[in-house]
């Protein structure tokens, strides 16, 4: 039985690979990213992943804006993770935190919270690839 959960975060860091890759057209830019790059130090390492051309790119591209219009703070959460490659620590912290108690809040977002976003965001991605066809890895 294939584990969909596995494939599409492989899929998911395929296309965050593709989108950091110069020359991929996109001009991707995120000012949140921008500022959170400045602030964090903390970075996962680059996993290996499989290869995705420009066409099954853009497909996840796609599906990943479909994503970001319905659930948008799943969207830049999805985007935290696999294009700026930032933890569930760091999301929470960085991202999530500020967003909910502001800057200088003294209350703090757990990671458990950034997890459970990250999780129905690769579940919106899952149910996109399983309702469409045409979109092959």
């Amino acid at each position: 039985m294939i584990d969909l959960n596995i494939e599409v975060q492989e899929l998911l860091t395929a296309w965050g690979n593709w989108a950091l890759s110069e020359g991929n057209g996109l001009g991707y830019s995120s000012p949140m990213a921008r500022m959170i790059r400045e602030q964090v130090v903390e970075r996962s390492k680059a996993r290996t992943a499989m290869f995705l051309t420009d066409d099954e790119a853009l497909k996840v591209e796609r599906l990943v804006t479909i994503l970001c219009e319905c659930k948008p703070l799943d969207g830049k959460i999805l985007k935290l993770k696999y294009i700026d490659r930032m933890s569930a620590n760091g999301i929470a912290e960085h991202y999530l935190t500020p967003l909910k108690y502001g800057k200088d809040g003294v209350s703090k977002v757990s990671s458990h919270t950034a997890v459970q976003h990250i999780a129905r965001a690769e579940g919106f991605i899952a149910g996109l690839i399983v309702g469409q066809t045409g979109l092959s890895h």
